[in-house]
């Protein structure tokens, strides 16, 4: 764990790439005001925040990650992504606990088969939700197992977790099945249970209230949508992304043994069998991609299969001669290319961050920023406040003439990526250029992304 620390050090996160990232980190910089919507506040609001029938405007996504992140903005953005590696040492040192609980025979070095998972590692060195919601359901599953006063506490875990991912609502009745099997209190513990969820549920339903106009609205739409024709399509995907990374991890759970199998089987299966309706899966056209990405929204269920995945290794290498040694030679495989997967994230996070640094030496704070979506990446509160908008939105061109009219300065960028139609894109970006009358470039590069930058007002005449 030391070293995969001391690799985390090493290939310390340059920026943070996603829009998502910067609709967390922007929602952590409003809440640290004492607000939770974006009127009036003195944080503007990013390009994934909606504005609902009310007339207010917020954050897209669920509040508990933001929160999680709002103590390390005190110590300035780059410090954030220390919450990244704090959820993943702390999520392995919790699934080394539940492991000892179910089972005390297998060696607790295996624990680290979760560290190195390669979608933990991955986003482990991001701002999403995923990890933190992984962890806080982790904790409070190790806390049903511990019985006693720990129940109160799982309750209270659990319902953090679903304040930081509603989904993650799927586990309230797969750990209150496991907690009934496994307490002769049935009643009393089950009560107990259930007023730690109390707070964390009432947060949820008081924040959508406020911020979405209802208990149980908040815009899904924008995400995606579950329905039961996309089954067989997400099954396939998800079942040979278990197959492969882990070699037959999807199968573990049924090797644990019939004591074991409900307490690892039904979150596992539970969290597999929802993402089966979803409408989204990431497909990339690169394998190693598609598995290191491909299982993030199954996160939350992961510690399960690497759980019976390790029980499942421990019974192997108890039946073989030098089975210690054979551990430490798949862990130290495991451990190396975690470093290869950081040191190649780097390289990517690196080149975004060269492009962030460009635009915003380019473009003074008071101008009107004109961008496509991959160029809109590189502009965060968090860098510094720009007023952003996006030429085109789902490959359609947005009406811009009455903003841009009604602002002195004017910028418009435009960044490709390879493996990418751009063609709306670029029509649009010349467009807008012709448009000014006589546009100014400001900044052109070929490699390795295709990027320009152009001053429409005022004028070069």
């Amino acid at each position: 764990m030391a070293l995969y620390a001391v690799s985390f050090v090493v290939f310390y996160p340059a920026t943070f790439a996603i829009l998502d990232e910067d609709a967390y980190v922007t929602q952590a910089y409003l809440f640290r005001t004492g607000r939770i919507t974006y009127d009036d506040a003195p944080v503007s609001a990013p390009r994934l925040s909606v504005t609902m029938v009310s007339g207010r405007t917020v954050g897209k996504y669920a509040p508990g990650n933001a929160l999680l992140l709002l103590p390390f903005t005190w110590l300035g953005w780059r410090a954030l992504f220390l919450s990244g590696l704090v959820m993943a040492i702390l999520g392995t040192l919790i699934l080394r606990e539940i492991l000892r609980l179910l089972s005390p025979e297998t060696d607790p070095t295996w624990s680290m088969l979760y560290l190195l998972y390669p979608t933990v590692v991955l986003f482990s060195r991001t701002l999403m939700s995923d990890l933190p919601a992984t962890t806080a359901v982790l904790a409070a599953t190790w806390l049903v197992l511990r019985q006693g006063r720990a129940v109160l506490a799982s309750g209270l875990a659990l319902g953090f977790a679903c304040l930081v991912r509603y989904t993650n609502a799927i586990f309230i009745p797969v750990l209150f099945v496991i907690l009934m099997s496994r307490t002769d209190r049935r009643g009393r513990t089950a009560l107990v249970w259930i007023l730690g969820l109390v707070p964390g549920l009432a947060c949820v339903l008081a924040y959508n209230s406020y911020a979405f106009g209802g208990p149980l609205r908040f815009p899904m739409y924008l995400t995606g949508h579950f329905a039961p024709w996309y089954f067989w399509r997400n099954l396939g995907y998800y079942a040979v992304n278990l197959l492969l990374l882990y070699p037959l991890m999807l199968l573990a759970p049924l090797a644990t043994g019939r004591k074991r199998i409900l307490t690892l089987g039904l979150p596992a299966a539970a969290v597999v069998t929802l993402y089966c309706f979803f409408s989204y899966i990431y497909n990339p056209p690169s394998l190693p991609l598609r598995l290191a990405i491909g299982t993030r929204y199954l996160l939350p269920g992961i510690p399960f299969f690497t759980l019976s995945y390790a029980i499942t290794l421990g019974r192997i290498e108890a039946r073989i001669r030098q089975g210690a040694a054979i551990r430490y030679l798949v862990l130290a495989g495991l451990l190396t290319l975690s470093v290869a997967l950081q040191y190649r994230h780097q390289a990517e996070l690196r080149t975004q961050d060269r492009y962030r640094r460009l635009l915003y030496d380019s473009v003074p704070d008071n101008a009107l920023l004109l961008c496509n979506p991959d160029a809109s990446e590189l502009v965060s509160h968090a860098w510094g406040p720009r007023r952003v908008r996006e030429y085109i939105t789902f490959n359609a061109p947005v009406p811009l003439k009455r903003e841009i009219a009604q602002v002195d300065t004017v910028y418009a960028a435009m960044l490709q990526r390879p493996g990418r139609d751009y063609g709306t894109d670029r029509a649009v970006f010349e467009t807008l250029i012709q448009g000014s009358g006589s546009a100014r470039l400001v900044v052109e590069t070929e490699k390795p992304l295709w990027f320009r930058v152009y001053r429409l007002k005022p004028s070069a005449r």
